[in-house]
C-alpha cells in the first residue's frame, strides 16, 4: 500500500514538473515572438528578426526583468553611410545582461557583440568609386581595386581600418607603371587612398569594432556596452 502511494506521488511530481517546464517553455516562446514583433521595422531591422532567449528557467528571470542572454538575427538591416542608405546582410548579435524596463517595452544591454556583411557593390558606392573602378576580395585582410587610367586597366590592393564608426583606407599597395608614364602610381594611390565613409544608425546601438574583407563582401564586427534595445 505504501509503495503505491510513493509511486503515485512520484508520478504526480513528474507530471507537475513537466507541466511547469512546459509552461516555462511556452512563456519563453511567447516572449521571443513578442520581442521579434516589436523589433520588426525598428532600429534598422528590415522585416521580422529571429529572437532567441537563452535563459532556463525563463519565468523567474522574466519576473526579475533580467535576462542572461539574447540572440538576435536579421536577414537584412537598413543602415546609412556617406550620405546614402545601404543593406547590411546576415546580421546576428549576442546580447548579454539584458535588463528589461518596468513597462516591458525596452531594455538595456550590458554587453553585446554582432556581425554582418556589406556586398562589394555597396562598398564601391559608399567609397565613392566611380564606374572606372572595380572592387573585390584581394586576399586575407585586403581589397583588390581595379582602375581605368588613360584607357589602361591597373589594379592594386588596399588595406582598410576603422576609426570609431568610420571605415577608411589604411594603405594602398603598389600600382604597376603604364608605359613609363610618370605619376600614375601617385595618381591612383591618391584617388583611392583618400576614400572613407562613416556609418550611421548602427544595429541595436552597437558600435563598429573591425572590418574584415571576405570573398563575398566586407564583414563588419560590432560591440557595445550599456546600449538601448527597443525603447
Amino acid at each position: 500500500m505504501l509503495m503505491r502511494i510513493w509511486i503515485k506521488a512520484a508520478i504526480a511530481v513528474s507530471v507537475l514538473g513537466g507541466l511547469l517546464v512546459g509552461a516555462d517553455r511556452i512563456a519563453l516562446s511567447v516572449a521571443e515572438g513578442r520581442a521579434a514583433d516589436r523589433l520588426a521595422g525598428h532600429q534598422g531591422i528590415t522585416g521580422k528578426p529571429s529572437v532567441s532567449i537563452g535563459d532556463f528557467p525563463f519565468l523567474p528571470d522574466l519576473l526579475d526583468k533580467h535576462l542572461g542572454s539574447v540572440h538576435l538575427a536579421a536577414g537584412q538591416m537598413q543602415l546609412s553611410g556617406a550620405g546614402q542608405s545601404f543593406q547590411l546582410e546576415g546580421f546576428s548579435a549576442q546580447l548579454n545582461g539584458v535588463q528589461v524596463d518596468d513597462k516591458l517595452t525596452g531594455a538595456t544591454v550590458a554587453t553585446g557583440t554582432g556581425s554582418g556583411r556589406i556586398g562589394y557593390q555597396e562598398v564601391q558606392r559608399l567609397m565613392g568609386l566611380d564606374s572606372r573602378a572595380t572592387i573585390g576580395y584581394g586576399g586575407p585582410g585586403l581589397l583588390k581595386v581595379g582602375y581605368q587610367v588613360l584607357g589602361q586597366h591597373v589594379s592594386t590592393t588596399v588595406k582598410l581600418r576603422t576609426d570609431h564608426n568610420r571605415i577608411l583606407v589604411d594603405s594602398v599597395g603598389d600600382v604597376p607603371a603604364l608605359g613609363g608614364l610618370p605619376g600614375v602610381s601617385g595618381l591612383v594611390g591618391s584617388a583611392i587612398g583618400s576614400k572613407s565613409f562613416d556609418l550611421q544608425g548602427l544595429p541595436v546601438g552597437l558600435n563598429l569594432k573591425s572590418v574584415v574583407p571576405q570573398s563575398d563582401g566586407l564583414q563588419l564586427d560590432f560591440e557595445g556596452s550599456n546600449v538601448q534595445l527597443m525603447g
